[in-house]
């Protein structure tokens, strides 16, 4: 029997589960332009050292750390920097503002908005060639059921 897939309100509500505390290090640490050299720096371990352990050359170990300042660092290298620091990597994704669940709200909200346009201007185009409307604003059509109900 294979691994049951998670859905995606199961995988959007582990993330939220895990973001308070990524939330709460991230304020904590504030704007840190390069973790590693950061953390060399903080335990005293020479870069020297710290490049022996990755296995690279000194100023290799050097060019890592601007790559990092500069948002340019390749995961891998950052996850072996991590490791040769003897620390744990953590990597995540998280809204600026709000949750995963609202962000998917207003992306649902958006994509219904653009549907609602798409057939409204299909439907014209419709109507000018004198074919009927395929579709119906919802608030109209609620309107028109009022109308009937109401007899008039």
């Amino acid at each position: 029997m294979g691994i049951a897939i998670e859905t995606r309100e199961q995988i959007r509500q582990r993330i939220e589960d895990a973001l308070p505390g990524y939330r709460l290090g991230r304020a904590a640490a504030g704007e840190m332009p390069s973790w590693v050299r950061a953390v060399r720096q903080a335990t005293g371990i020479t870069g020297k050292e710290i490049a022996r352990r990755m296995g690279v050359s000194e100023p290799e170990l050097y060019r890592l750390e601007r790559a990092e300042a500069k948002s340019r660092i390749e995961l891998g290298s950052l996850r072996r920097a991590a490791e040769a620091l003897d620390c744990e990597m953590i990597y995540a994704l998280m809204p600026r503002k709000g949750t995963l669940a609202e962000m998917a709200a207003r992306y649902r909200a958006e994509r219904e908005n653009a549907l609602d346009i798409k057939r409204a201007k299909n439907d014209d185009k419709r109507e000018c060639e004198g074919k009927p409307r395929l579709y119906q604003d919802p608030q109209i059509a609620a309107l028109h059921q009022l109308i009937r109900l109401a007899g008039l």
